[in-house]
């Protein structure tokens, strides 16, 4: 739960984002091979080395252990690819991401952020260019979608945007804590274990969505981001008990259970 992180991460540094434009995503699902896998999915690579699964048209879906040998077993990551305008942060129910999945009859659904023992959300919450939650001052990071473009910048310095009414056409935001890369370098972090849940832009301007179903400390948390899913620019959310997936899509499901229901959460439609 966010009080257990915020004792955990200490004081980060304001980081200021300045990164170049991406580009423009390009059409997914570029096959590598002209054949299919077991489950008839198309097969292409993303970003080099990575391998991907198209699940559903548009979706693609990773699987992988972890390479760090101080597990006694390799931890199981489960990711998801999709275009910016595929996302929606869902918010004002206390439910598991399965019931968040059937609600918006979404594909897949993840946890979202933080949130307080009244279990109201911590931090900005935008969905469908409607604010349901306010910005909070927090050494944290804000992941929005404008158009078909996502991006994620610190907290300052998404209230500077809004200040300058730059904000306006924001389709789909929430903010968290804290950003594991900042334009593809490592924040400075503290050694902390768990269930880990996050989101990040990768090289291409596609959003990936990622748990990891056991323990993690931040440091390969960060690596598996950068090194692995090959995202310059990734945000944690609530991680711990939280973290949790749900994915229907034609004959590829999976469930991955919480220890708790969470009041909002981001679908992929």
């Amino acid at each position: 739960m966010w009080r257990r992180f915020l004792c955990g991460i200490g004081v980060l540094g304001t980081i200021v984002w300045s990164a170049t434009r991406e580009p423009l995503a390009p059409k997914l699902g570029a096959q590598t091979n002209s054949g299919t896998s077991q489950t008839g999915a198309t097969k292409f690579t993303a970003a080099k080395k990575t391998l991907w699964t198209t699940v559903a048209r548009g979706v693609e879906m990773r699987t992988f252990r972890t390479p760090f040998t101080q597990h006694d077993a390799p931890i199981e990551i489960t990711a998801l690819r999709v275009r910016p305008n595929r996302l929606k942060v869902a918010s004002g129910a206390l439910q598991t991401v399965e019931a968040w999945r059937q609600k918006n009859r979404a594909i897949a659904a993840i946890n979202g952020g933080y949130f307080d023992i009244n279990n109201k959300s911590l931090g900005l919450r935008i969905s469908d260019n409607r604010r349901t939650h306010d910005l909070r001052a927090a050494d944290w990071g804000v992941f929005y979608v404008e158009g078909s473009r996502a991006r994620i910048i610190h907290t300052v310095d998404y209230r500077a945007l809004r200040e300058r009414g730059q904000t306006r056409r924001v389709l789909e935001a929430i903010q968290c804590g804290p950003r594991l890369v900042v334009n593809n370098t490592f924040t400075k972090l503290k050694t902390q274990w768990a269930r880990r849940t996050a989101i990040g832009v990768d090289r291409e301007g596609f959003v990936v969505v990622a748990i990891a179903d056991g323990q993690l400390s931040f440091g390969e948390w960060q690596r598996t981001w950068r090194d692995t899913l090959r995202c310059p620019n990734a945000l944690n959310l609530d991680g711990g008990g939280s973290t949790q997936m749900s994915l229907r899509a034609g004959n590829s499901t999976r469930e991955i259970g919480g220890y708790w229901p969470v009041p909002d959460a981001i679908v992929i439609r």
